[in-house]
């Protein structure tokens, strides 16, 4: 009898869990950091429209989720992927892409070591600055800047890394471990973004580490949520997709992201020291990255040697 009735006190307490369906997300690691990653937010607010559960898949870079997603194939769990950029978009099994978000690359310097920052990318790389950068092997940060360098300088790339890899300090496994040593005064600059100088004034007051802004232009892209062709929940995908252009989520990757929305900059952006518009992009095409991206790599890996 008392095993009867703790079986239905239990059923009881999760029956309100039953019929609960749960959206998978992958995603990396930056997406989801607590200090400056938009995922728990977005969850949070998300969950409370919906009689569902997001469960979020963390690896550490978006090549990383690339990677397993196309090994699983046609047995992910994924229904969703979050934070897709323009070179990242080779993913297999993908039926619709979303883009919710832009970014921009820019070096980050701290400008009370460095008073007088180079003003073009050109002055960066003849410059004697210890720089930190993501390896382009495990970062698409880090890649991002190699479509940068080939972008500007073409046939002249190679030369122009051999002149900064004499300067350059280390290249971290993916763009947190570079900012964490940025931030520890490993170096005075490193590879980030136009919006880390909003976010190091704003959110962590200081506004003395600033991102340049460079007349050449930067490497920008526009960043995705990915919805899989094998889904079993694609209703409740596409509710998720529609909420990540919603006003309210639209803020919460401003705030907590530090991506330009797509509905505009937040009113506290636009008042602060650091704001910068959104700068001039750097034109390339997915197909030309995919295509080009082992010969670059090879390119890049003889240089420094």
């Amino acid at each position: 009898m008392l095993k009867y009735l703790f079986a239905c006190v239990l059923f009881l307490s999760t029956s309100s869990l039953y019929g609960k369906e749960t959206l998978t997300i992958y995603t990396n690691a930056a997406f989801m950091s607590s200090s400056y990653g938009p995922g728990a937010a977005l969850k949070e607010f998300f969950e409370k429209t919906c009689q569902c559960e997001i469960k979020y898949v963390v690896l550490d870079t978006i090549p990383l989720v690339m990677n397993r997603v196309n090994l699983e194939g046609d047995k992910t769990k994924a229904d969703l992927i979050l934070g897709l950029e323009e070179m990242g978009l080779s993913v297999s099994h993908v039926e619709k892409l979303v883009p919710y978000a832009s970014q921009c690359l820019a070096f980050v310097y701290d400008s009370q070591k460095i008073p007088y920052p180079p003003q073009t990318l050109d002055e960066l790389i003849k410059s004697s600055h210890s720089i930190i950068l993501p390896d382009p092997r495990t970062s698409i940060t880090g890649f991002g800047f190699l479509v940068w360098m080939k972008k500007v300088y073409g046939e002249m790339s190679s030369q122009k890394w051999k002149e900064l890899a004499t300067h350059v300090l280390t290249f971290t496994k993916g763009w947190t471990e570079a900012y964490a040593l940025f931030m520890r005064g490993e170096a005075p600059i490193v590879l980030g973004y136009t919006s880390d100088g909003l976010y190091n004034e704003l959110e962590k007051g200081k506004p003395h580490l600033k991102s340049l802004y460079f007349s050449e232009g930067h490497l920008c892209s526009d960043i995705y949520a990915a919805k899989m062709k094998m889904t079993q929940n694609g209703p409740l995908a596409d509710k998720f997709l529609a909420f990540l252009l919603s006003k309210e989520a639209q803020e919460l990757i401003a705030l907590r992201g530090w991506t330009y929305p797509k509905v505009g900059a937040p009113e506290s952006w636009r008042v602060a020291e650091n704001y910068l518009l959104p700068p001039s992009w750097v034109s390339f095409s997915a197909q030309e990255v995919t295509h080009s991206k082992k010969q670059w790599l090879e390119e890049w890996l003889e240089a420094l040697m």
